[in-house]
């Protein structure tokens, strides 16, 4: 493996860290509701489980509403059921042919809570930053070992790589900072 390929894997490893990332913190409740609250939810439907968006359309009604309108309108039930196992918090009201999801507003404790989960995926993000970076750094020593790369390529590729996994805690930082800060919103 040529010294070009390391630090490519290692620069996707690292993008799917903080893909992964921000999807959690998509997932983590603030004053300004999004369907990433509810789209990943597995609903039990037609013998299998799917994510909620794949059956319904979702749309943000007003600041703390969620409007689910289901393709087919006999999985309301299940929905209802996937909404109110979740760890979400809230009851949906059963319309018709939708659902409405209404969020109450953040108590302290519960922003407290989860600006504590915020900072704690980012704690994940960063160890598996750090397990890839050691992988890497793993490698490089094995092709140097293998006389694949000179110590010349070694150290450039050590320097290159550290500069990757630098840039990538400082913007696990900085999605985590912007978390807080909607969190912190009244």
């Amino acid at each position: 493996m040529n010294e070009a390929n390391h630090l490519v894997n290692l620069k996707e490893n690292i993008k799917s860290c903080l893909d992964f990332f921000a999807e959690k913190l998509g997932a983590i409740r603030s004053n300004r509701v999004t369907t990433s609250l509810v789209e990943n939810l597995m609903v039990e439907c037609y013998g299998s489980t799917a994510p909620l968006k794949t059956m319904a359309n979702l749309v943000v009604q007003l600041p703390n509403i969620i409007i689910i309108e289901p393709w087919d309108a006999s999985i309301l039930n299940n929905i209802i059921k996937a909404i109110e196992t979740s760890n979400l918090g809230v009851n949906p009201q059963k319309d018709v042919k939708f659902l409405r999801v209404v969020f109450p507003s953040l108590t302290q404790d519960r922003r407290d809570q989860l600006i504590k989960l915020a900072n704690s995926e980012k704690e994940n993000c960063r160890v598996e930053i750090k397990k890839h970076r050691e992988t890497f750094m793993k490698k490089i020593q094995s092709s140097f070992n293998d006389k694949d790369i000179s110590e010349d390529e070694k150290n450039y590729l050590e320097k290159e790589g550290q500069k990757e996994i630098d840039k990538a805690n400082d913007n696990a930082q900085i999605l985590c900072d912007k978390k807080i800060a909607e969190l912190k919103e009244f």
